[in-house]
């Protein structure tokens, strides 16, 4: 054999085996994204389901958990920054509450946002960090019980998880204010829905109920952060919440689908101002499952129906349990087939 045939072959076959290591590193970072997200799963327990040995049951019908759905929760915190550590019961609320669930086999994104006002049990520490007990109260207030950003989270991720019925929610994405308007400011202006009359203080503009207007940086931030001192106002926030989201998504799907590296500039940028225990192969399989998606266009939002009342002087809201018990299992889990459906389908 030529030595210059040699060497093309010795070439060839180094890049082969390049390739195949890298394409095996990423399948077991991506299988290991997977398990990471399903590492706690739990059952949901309430009043009106019955435990099975294979999930649960639910009006006659039985239902397991789905491996195709991993989740994560993201908390908006209102505060300027995250890196400004106050100390146990200073360290702002978690405003915003939404959980993302990913089902990679359909390809959809189910997003379930939790009212701030939402009461359930939350842990308590006092001002030396020990834990104290339970009370129930406003969910936005778990937050302020935590020493620094990952106490304060995983302080959280426990109420969600009593909210939603023990359905386990182990990742979350932590952001202040100052990360929204950056990252509103690089992606440019979108569209919204002014769902009430709302003014901007910071620009000295009246907008009226029913106007699509546009916002980007600090304007975002206002618009989805003002409300009014009503009972009932959280609820119109988080609608313009979902109107800001919606639009959002889909300006930066479309945006990383035009220049990829687009990815590698948000990630960049947002990273003073987020914190996340996500890993890089929880990274990998969300980033994979999501790159075929036109992420606003794939989202779908469960509302929460449930009571807002005053509670104290302050703002309540109660989910109504046989609405979130059909949400949870609708985003989670799969209808377990009985046999003769087994049998009907060979």
């Amino acid at each position: 054999m030529k030595k210059g045939l040699k060497i093309a072959i010795i070439v060839v076959s180094s890049l082969l085996a390049l390739i195949l290591a890298a394409l095996a590193a990423f399948l077991v970072l991506n299988n290991m994204g997977k398990l990471q997200f399903h590492k706690n799963d739990t059952n949901i327990t309430n009043s009106i389901i019955e435990e099975d040995e294979e999930g649960i049951i639910y009006k006659g019908s039985k239902y397991k958990l789905s491996s195709d759905v991993v989740s994560f929760l993201l908390i908006g915190i209102d505060k300027g920054s995250l890196n400004d550590n106050l100390g146990i019961g200073l360290n702002g609320q978690a405003d915003t509450l939404l959980v993302g669930a990913v089902n990679t086999k359909t390809k959809s994104i189910s997003v379930i946002p939790i009212s701030r006002e939402t009461l359930v049990d939350v842990n308590r520490y006092n001002t030396s960090g020990g834990y104290t007990g339970v009370s129930n109260e406003q969910i936005c207030l778990a937050f302020a019980y935590g020493n620094d950003i990952k106490q304060s989270s995983d302080n959280v991720l426990l109420s969600v998880s009593r909210v939603l019925y023990g359905i386990n929610i182990s990742s979350y994405i932590t952001m202040d204010l100052a990360a929204l308007e950056k990252l509103s400011n690089s992606v440019g202006s979108i569209d919204v829905y002014v769902n009430e009359d709302y003014y901007d203080a910071d620009f000295g503009t009246r907008y009226k109920a029913g106007q699509t207007i546009k916002v980007r940086g600090k304007s975002a931030v206002n618009y989805i952060h003002w409300r009014t001192d009503a009972v009932d106002a959280n609820n119109y926030r988080m609608q313009r919440q979902k109107s800001f989201i919606t639009s959002f998504m889909n300006k930066v799907s479309n945006e990383i689908s035009k220049d990829f590296s687009k990815v590698i500039t948000y990630y960049n940028l947002m990273q003073p101002y987020v914190s996340t225990n996500i890993s890089l192969s929880q990274t990998t399989y969300l980033a994979t499952n999501c790159m075929s998606m036109n992420l606003g266009d794939a989202i779908d939002f469960k509302n929460i129906p449930g009571e807002t009342f005053n509670k104290d002087g302050y703002s309540a809201f109660v989910p109504d349990e046989k609405a979130l018990t059909e949400i949870v299992i609708e985003t989670f889990y799969e209808k377990i087939p009985e046999k003769s459906e087994e049998v009907s389908s060979k």
